[in-house]
Formats: structure tokens, sequence, C-alpha cells
């Protein structure tokens, strides 16, 4: 009921979409969507739950969209989907549109075919993504064969046009008799060029040699095989009239299998196989009794093949006994136990039922957690302990439901007993403990892991898989290992390839897919950056990428994406690293990217000891232009010193004599005075205090500081002054207001940086000659000069009181 209810919700939330929202949900779960249990399409299942969910998009994406729709757009949605059961066109839209519009369905094949000049890829294409386990609306239809002919031909691609040949088709039916034309066509692209006419040649002469054969071997056995039908027809109908009883009495082991197999892959050819007198719901449901003897236990089934029969004979007469009473309450749970690993995948029960069914087997065997640890433990721990042999079912913990509250304990507790593992069964044991188990406990495992393979193989050896090995575990210790030993990263960097793997996890792209995992560190990209920046050329990246690009393309790519990783690491350890990268020459092409990261880490190591005001301070800033915030206090010091400006330049009362004793300027420390003195009479009556020449921390004193204290704590706002003049005029604002004064705790990292500018006679830094004629342009230059990593927290401000 919650699958059931939950994929309403879905369906219900999906259509709330709008056109754009679709589109980027469908890029973005269709991205580098590819299998990770290393099954066969049949028996993967770690694409189902993303693959309905694309599948129901696409119905909402054909639902609201309006024709053309870009082929290469939609292949990169559908290629790598994968459905256990084909859709027809009145339950889906997306099947629809793709079977109506042969534009957007051509298109498709072209931009999936049309690079391809190898015959067995091009079959391989056509099987998987086109015929078999696909997207429905794919499947080709007569009229797709005659355009990729004429595709082919046109694009001189001889093994695509190989692929879609027509040859003399002898099997026609009479009615459907007459001139093929799309032989006719092939024929005519063939003698236009020696090339298509050596392929039309040598496939028809195969083609016509296989039916010799055929036909040699046909005349001598089609008889007895007609014959044998019939014997077999004949000894059917006397087996099914003698033993009619014994069937539905569900004691005929013969027909229980038949019937089963039936029931389950083909119910419509049932009755055709045994008649309408026999009724197969009744012996299926009759022979409880009968296969009791010879149930497997679970742990057989887990890993042998030969109970194979007797479970699916089981399972068929369970789906006939829930059809019939709408539970399994009468059905032992010795028989539960072993039907439900079967439970899904046929194609005569419809997959709502299948659901529904599989719940009912959940209520009967699992009573509680410990029923279902139980059982996982019994179904998948023979799995495991037989090794690199077979497959496993240790998914099951990440998309089955009913076992996901032992996901915790069971990954790690299995990725720890069990050292030797399937490749697939190990990632996928380890992507669940990332993502759930306790984080200690699996660095733990990692750093055993890699210490074995140091201890007992410190030198590589010729043995591929061990190598594989080392290197799993060596690849996640990079990631999981706050601090990674050298020896381990050196093994990795001695593979230039490992960048892909790299970008398989990290890549913008692909983080989706790996949320459990950790971000790099800063110290770690710089650590890779150095490693193979020299391996991986700089070149051009197109806007649109995925799992085909070229290997160069997808290495720099990771590489320069990579840096990006830094920004979600603390600004103490991001900011040095990035310091070192901008001055690096390698990473030039970077560099943008690099200097924008290092603003957003200055900006959050500014507000790291930043406490948000209460709703009671909000209030009182929005009412009464209180300041609750020491990035307030310095927006509230500005405006004063603005309004100091004003009184200077067009005052009554000549404010700018202030500065001066007659004809002659005051040093800095007057003029500070001066400053502080009218920002503590205007500012005082809002409890903001001004202290001039504040001591700070080493003895080091502030020309003067601005504080308030809010809910309990001080806010505090510092100052430097300098004249014109001052030999450290450049260096101030980084050596002494953000190195310094700045640090203090209350000041999260704010300051002001103000100038006094007495005219371009007065010297600048100790220069006579320094080409500035204003106080704006003083302030241009020293904010060009100000480290970038203090733009946003450090303002410039030159106060102008030369002698206009």
């Amino acid at each position: 009921a919650r699958v059931i209810g939950a994929r309403f919700f879905l369906r219900n939330l999906i259509k709330t979409l709008n056109y754009k929202q679709t589109t980027n949900l469908l890029d973005a779960l269709s991205a580098n969507l590819t299998c990770t249990c290393g099954q066969k399409a049949h028996d993967c299942h770690c694409r189902n739950g993303t693959s309905k969910i694309i599948g129901l998009l696409l119905d909402h994406y054909s639902e609201i969209s309006s024709t053309p729709h870009d082929p290469q757009r939609f292949w990169g949605w559908i290629k790598n989907l994968n459905f256990h059961s084909s859709m027809s066109p009145d339950r889906s839209a997306s099947v629809r549109l793709l079977r109506d519009d042969d534009d957007l369905r051509q298109g498709i094949m072209q931009v999936a075919l049309g690079h391809e000049t190898d015959e067995e890829r091009i079959r391989e294409i056509r099987f998987e993504q086109f015929e078999w386990q696909s997207h429905s609306g794919l499947h080709f239809q007569p009229q797709d064969w005659e355009f990729m002919a004429n595709f082919a031909f046109q694009s001189k691609n001889t093994a695509l046009w190989s692929s879609f040949v027509a040859t003399h088709n002898h099997h026609r039916k009479p009615e459907d008799r007459g001139p093929d034309n799309l032989r006719r066509l092939m024929r005519e692209q063939a003698f236009e060029h020696p090339e298509f006419l050596a392929v039309w040649t040598q496939k028809n002469r195969q083609y016509e040699s296989m039916m010799r054969e055929h036909r040699e071997k046909k005349y001598w056995f089609e008889r007895r095989r007609k014959r044998r039908d019939a014997a077999n027809k004949s000894a059917n109908e006397k087996s099914l009239q003698k033993n009619k009883a014994l069937i539905e009495s569900g004691k005929h082991w013969g027909w229980l299998r038949h019937i089963a197999n039936y029931y389950l892959l083909s119910p419509d050819e049932l009755t055709q196989e045994i008649g309408s007198d026999i009724d197969a719901e009744r012996a299926l449901r009759n022979s409880f009794s009968f296969v009791a003897p010879h149930i497997p236990t679970l742990e057989q089934v887990a890993i042998s093949g030969s109970t194979f029969h007797v479970v699916r004979v089981l399972h068929a007469a369970c789906v006939a006994e829930y059809r019939k009473a709408g539970d399994l309450n009468n059905v032992d749970i010795a028989v539960l136990e072993v039907v439900k690993p079967d439970c899904g995948g046929y194609n005569g029960i419809e997959e709502e039922e299948a659901e529904k069914l599989e719940a009912e087997i959940d209520r009967r065997i699992f009573p509680t957690t410990e029923a279902r640890e139980t059982f996982i433990r019994r179904y998948v721990e023979p799995q495991l302990a037989q090794g690199t042999k077979g497959q496993t079912n240790s998914s099951w913990l990440g998309y089955k439901e009913e076992f996901q509250p032992l996901r915790a304990k069971l990954s790690i507790d299995w990725l720890a007993r069990y050292r030797v593992l399937p490749f697939h069964t190990l990632d996928t044991l380890f992507n669940i403990a990332a993502g759930f188990a306790d984080r200690e406990r699996l660095k733990e495992i990692i750093l055993e892991r890699c210490a074995e393979f140091m201890f007992f193989w410190p030198n590589q050896t010729e043995d591929e898989e061990l190598e594989q090995r080392r290197k799993f575990w060596f690849f996640r210790a990079l990631y999981f290992i706050p601090e990674l030993p050298g020896v381990y990263f050196d093994w990795l960097a001695a593979d230039k390839d490992t960048v892909l793997a790299i970008y398989e996890r990290s890549g913008r792209g692909n983080r989706i897919d790996n949320e459990a995992w950790p971000s790099l560190t800063a110290y770690k990209v710089e650590a890779i950056l150095d490693a193979f920046i020299g391996f991986w050329p700089k070149v051009p990246l197109p806007g649109s990428h995925g799992s085909e690009s070229p290997k160069g393309e997808k290495a720099y790519r990771c590489l320069s994406e990579l840096v990006w990783s830094i920004s979600s690491d603390s600004p103490d350890a991001a900011i040095p690293v990035l310091k070192r990268l901008i001055s690096d020459s390698r990473y030039a092409d970077m560099v943008k990217d690099l200097k924008s990261i290092r603003i957003g880490q200055t900006r959050k190591k500014a507000l790291a000891d930043f406490a948000p005001p209460t709703p009671q301070e909000i209030v009182e800033m929005l009412d009464h232009d209180t300041v609750v915030t020491v990035d307030g206090l310095r927006k509230l010091v500005l405006h004063e010193l603005s309004i100091l400006q004003g009184a200077i330049d067009g005052g009554e009362f000549d404010t700018a004599k202030l500065f001066y004793a007659g004809d002659k300027r005051l040093d800095e420390e007057p003029c500070t005075k001066i400053i502080a003195e009218r920002l503590s009479l205007i500012l005082g009556p809002q409890d903001i205090t001004i202290t001039p020449e504040h001591h700070l921390q080493h003895d080091k004193r502030c020309d003067f500081t601005t504080a308030k204290v809010l809910s309990g704590k001080r806010r505090l706002l510092v100052t430097e002054v300098k004249g014109q003049w001052h030999p450290k005029l450049y260096e101030a604002a980084s050596e002494q207001l953000n190195n310094l004064y700045a640090i203090h705790p209350d000041a999260e990292k704010q300051g002001i940086y103000l100038v006094i500018w007495f005219g371009k006679d007065e010297k600048v830094a100790r220069k006579k000659k320094h080409g500035l004629s204003s106080a704006a342009e003083l302030k241009r230059d020293l904010e060009d000069k100000i480290p970038l990593e203090l733009l946003g927290l450090i303002d410039v401000f030159v106060l102008d009181v030369s002698k206009k």
C-alpha cells in the first residue's frame, strides 16, 4: 500500500511541474545513469526506481511539450533506462509520442547509431536500447528501416547500411507477397556505389547460403519434427485425460511444472496447452501438500540453481491462492520464505499485483524487525561466503523498503566480515554503509584494508584482481580518511586514469549520485591537481557532455570542476590552498574560478562568528534603524563619514578648517580625534561608543573603534586612519587593519580604512610625484591594491579635506 501510495503521490507531484522544471529534472536524473550492480539487463534492478521516475517525467513532458522535440536531448534521457515489462501507447504518453512522431523517433535513431561504424556494436545498440528492455516507444517500425537505409547511404556508412540490408524474404504470407520496397531501394543504392554493392552482394550470398543449408536440413528433420510434435501432442492429451483428477489435486509433478511456467510467463497460452477442461489454478492451489517434502531451505535457494523449478511451482501456487483468497494466511511460512526471492519479473503478473503479493508475503514472514534480519542473513550471507563466485542480493539493503531499517547494521557488518567479494557487491555494500552506517567504523575498515594490502603486498603484483581491490580501498581512503597517508595517494597517482574515477564521484553532474561520499578537502584537491595536471592538458570543453565523451575531455573537465570542491572546505584550510593555486602558472585557465571561490571563502570566514539578530532586534532595526550587527555598524559609520564629507564640501561652518593649523595641515592623531569626537557626539545617543586609540590584544592600538552591546555581546568595528603621506599607506589595510585589529573576536573580521586627503600637492606614501589629482583617484588606487579576500569586509573611505 505504501508503494502504491508513493507512486500515486509522485504522479500527482510530477503533474504540477512546468516545462523547464520537467526538463531540468530529466537532465539531472538521466545524467550518467548506468548499471551499478553488474548484472544482465533482465536481472538488473539498480536502475528500476530512477527508470520509473524518468518514465513518469517523460509522460508528463510528452503531455505538456510541443513539437519539434530535440532528438539529442531525448536520447540522453532515454538511452540508459531499463524496464522489465513493455508499455502500450494507451498507458504511456511518451510511448505514444515516440510511436506517432516519426521525426523524433528516427532522429533518436540517427543520434544513437549514426556515428557507429562497427557492425557488431550497431547490433548491440539495437538489441539493448531499441528492442530488449528499453523504452517501448523506441522499437523499430517498418518506415524506420527505410529511413536508416537512406541515412546510412547518404552518410556513406557501409557498416550501418549493412545492418539494415533487406534480404529476400522467403517466409512472407501469400497475402503479403508483392514488391518489397525496402529491398528495391537498397538494391538501387547498391548499384550506385561499389562499396555498397560489395556489402549487398555479400549479405545476399550469406543469406542464400544459410537458406540452402536450412532447406537441405529441413526436408529430413521437418517431417521428424512434425511427427514428434504430433506424438507429443497426442501423448499430452492422453495424459491430461488420464490424469485429470491427479493434476487438479496438485499431485502430478510434470504437469505442475508445465502449468506453473505458463501461468507465470505466458498465461494467455495456458488454455491452449492444457485445454479448457483442466482448472490450472485449482491444481496449483492444491499442490502445497504434495510439494511440501521437497521445499528447499532459504540457504539452498540462495546458492543453488537446482531448486529453481520447485520455487517456481510454489510461486505460481501462491499467486493462485492470493487471487482466490485475497491473502496468504493458509500458506506455510517455509513456502513464503523461498518464494520471496523469486518475486517480480514475470510477464503473467501485473507489476501492481506483484507488489501487493510481495507485501502480503512480507506481512506473513516479517512480524518483527528481528525476523527481517534473520531472513536476509540466511539468504544473503551464504552468497557472500562464496567469495567472488556468483551473484549476491546484497543490493536488497539499498532498494527494498522492508530491509531499510537494517542498512546501517548489516552493510558495515558484511564489509567487516567478508574480505573477498564480487566488485559490484563490494561497491554496493560500501555505498550503503557510506550513507547509513557509523562513519567512524567505516573509516576503521578502510584503514584496515589499506594496511593489509601494504603489509602483505608492499609492491605491485601481476594479479589484476588484487590490484583492482587495492585501488578500490585506496580510492575510498582518499575520500573518507581526513589525513590521507601519502603512500596510498602515491599508488593512485601512479595511474593517470585515477582522475576519471574521481570525475565519476566528484564531477558536478555526479555528486547527486554520491551524496553520501565526503567532499574532497582543499588540501586533497591541491594534491590531485598537482599530480594530474601534467598528464591531462587543457582541451576545449563543449557545453554538452556525458559518459561517451573522450577520456581527455572528461579528465580535464574533472580537474577544472574539481576546484569548486574547495568551496565546501573551511576557510582556514581553503584560503592558503587557493593562494598557492592562484599563484601557480599551471592553473592560469582556472584563475577566474579560483578567485571567485576565494571571495566566497573569505566571506564565509568573516561570518564564522556571526550570530543572527534576534526577532526583537530585527524589529528595532526595521522600526527605528537600530544597529544589530557589525555589518550594520560599518554601514552606519560610513554613512556618517559621508555626511561629514558633505559638510566639508558645502557646509556653512567651513568644517575643513578644523584639519589645519593656520595654513599647515594637522597630523594623523589630531585629525583622528576630530573625526572620532564628531562620530561620538552623533552616535552616542544610539548607545554606540567611540573609543580613540583602543588598546587591543598583543599591545596593539587601533586609531578608534565603534562598539555597541547587543544581547549581552559587544559588537566592535575597528577603524585605521592614515594620512595620504604615510609610508605604509598601501599596506596598512591588510597588515594592520586586517591582520592585527579586525581579527578581534567581536569585530567579525570587518573594518574601515580611513585615509585623509589634503590635496595633490601633498606626498602620497612619501612620493611627491604620485600622479594622483583627487581623493576619488586615491580611493580607486587603494581599492585596487587591497587583497581580493578582503573585499566586502574592509571599506576604504578617503576623506577629502583639501583646500579647493
